[in-house]
């Protein structure tokens, strides 16, 4: 019979909760309520943010789309064509979990799996997968395989060097298998000076989903911490902080990002005649672009 809390309360518990990662008890006096009042906020809050991951966090489809994703990386990396770079990261969870959720790092943990623009803005978000998991096989059980695969994704534009056309792909790191829309670097021990010039080009665009996860982590300090929520609440809690990620850097609160959003033109073919289909063929034809560009 109580009157209830207004809107922008139960917001500002929910992120606060998010923000700091501080237990249910520690935050009910701050806003002088008691810890149930806090947990149903917060609960409210992230079903709320995890609702709208479809809104905010989309990959894109269409041909404009993609070609507005490629440009943000033009300034960022030499190499052509790239739409975004993917990466996973660790986040904690209760110790009584399942066995699955050991990961190498001797805690219990799952792996949120993401992919960024060269502005650090997620197109995808994947997570709730178990920690003992390798990221190749998280890829496979992740839809972005699935469309890619299937050339639901990633079709165009093409962009043709020399007698090459490369299709639009995301770069990552060694853990990942090569495939014409997925491009991972060449050995670190390699001599090879075009191989070295290659790895560096994929790396300056590959640092973007390391900073996007690190930004994740330093904004919402919660998936910082170790998650005592049953897995299923845990998961929607770190794609609620992705949401919140995403829904900041689109305001402008970029967290000291200094991306330059004037990239350099680029020219792009259609015709996929000469479409190139094998990954490790994408990879040395990008090779041979940066060792001669």
């Amino acid at each position: 019979m109580r009157d209830c809390i207004a809107p922008e309360k139960v917001l500002a518990r929910g992120l606060y909760r998010l923000a700091h990662g501080n237990s249910y008890e520690s935050i009910g006096p701050n806003f002088k309520v008691g810890r149930s009042t806090t947990l149903e906020a917060v609960q409210d809050v992230v079903k709320a943010l995890f609702n709208l991951r479809n809104v905010y966090i989309k990959f894109p489809i269409t041909e404009a789309e993609t070609r507005v994703c490629i440009e943000t990386f033009q300034d960022v990396s030499d190499l052509p064509n790239i739409v975004g770079a993917i990466d996973g990261s660790h986040i904690r969870i209760a110790a009584d979990s399942a066995v699955d959720y050991f990961s190498r790092y001797q805690q219990h943990d799952f792996i949120g799996q993401a992919i960024v623009n060269g502005k650090k803005r997620f197109l995808d978000f994947a997570s709730g997968f178990p920690g003992s998991m390798h990221d190749a096989r998280v890829l496979r059980n992740s839809t972005i395989s699935d469309f890619a695969e299937n050339e639901q994704i990633l079709t165009g534009p093409v962009v043709r060097i020399g007698a090459n056309e490369i299709k639009p792909y995301l770069v990552g790191d060694s853990a990942y298998p090569p495939a014409s829309w997925l491009q991972k670097p060449f050995p670190e021990a390699t001599r090879d000076p075009e191989e070295i010039a290659f790895n560096k080009a994929l790396s300056a665009a590959r640092v973007a989903v390391e900073c996007a996860f690190g930004m994740l982590k330093n904004r919402w300090r919660i998936i910082g911490k170790r998650l005592d929520s049953r897995i299923s609440f845990a998961n929607k809690i770190a794609i609620a902080c992705a949401v919140l990620h995403k829904f900041c850097l689109l305001n402008e609160d970029d967290w000291n990002d200094d991306d330059n959003d004037d990239p350099r033109d680029q020219g792009h073919d259609n015709n996929d005649d000469d479409v190139i289909r094998d990954g490790d063929d994408v990879r040395s034809v990008l090779r041979e672009y940066i060792a001669n560009a």
